[in-house]
């Protein structure tokens, strides 16, 4: 049984303080959501992927940034970080899903409740662009390369940081609840 080595505030803490400065290291809400989760755990004693398997998905999550493919038009990228990282603690495999759907079930419920309802309520839409002039009263388009500047220069980690901090405590929960591995 996996035992936590920090408190459950250390871990959100410093998932918080991972993303921001992952935002700054690689600019992109998708990469720095997962690792800035996938690390916090693993510093709190919760892994639930490998650092090879981090850093194998690294590449992919980075191209489903900004909308997917910083078009702004597609889901957050700190959405989907979020939510690949709970799958990932959920540990369904192909194997599982054929024969047992209430895992992926639950996840559903999970993902709803934990990041999907935070954020239509806080900003009524998952969508990049909707998210963005919820927050900031504008939307750039990032795949101008002035207005990439411009955003990350006013950012401050725009969805990162709270999505981690859902996304964490959602998994910690999970945790203590089913003793996930």
């Amino acid at each position: 049984m996996t035992q936590l080595i920090k408190t459950r505030k250390e871990i959100i803490r410093k998932a918080e303080e991972l993303a921001a400065g992952y935002e700054k290291e690689y600019s992109g809400c998708c990469q720095c959501t997962f690792i800035a989760v996938v690390d916090a755990l693993r510093w709190g004693g919760v892994e639930i992927v490998t650092e090879d398997i981090e850093d194998r998905l690294f590449p992919g999550l980075c191209l489903l940034t900004g909308g997917v493919g910083v078009t702004t038009d597609g889901t957050c990228g700190a959405v989907i970080g979020g939510v690949l990282a709970v799958g990932m603690s959920l540990g369904v495999s192909r194997g599982v899903q054929g024969k047992d759907m209430s895992i992926v079930g639950d996840g559903y419920d999970i993902v709803w409740r934990a990041i999907l309802d935070k954020y239509d309520e806080k900003y009524r839409s998952q969508l990049c662009k909707d998210i963005q002039r919820k927050h900031y009263g504008k939307s750039w388009d990032f795949r101008i390369p002035e207005m990439t500047e411009e955003y990350l220069e006013v950012s401050d980690g725009c969805t990162i940081k709270e999505t981690v901090v859902w996304t964490v405590g959602c998994i910690l929960d999970e945790f203590e609840q089913r003793n996930l591995k």
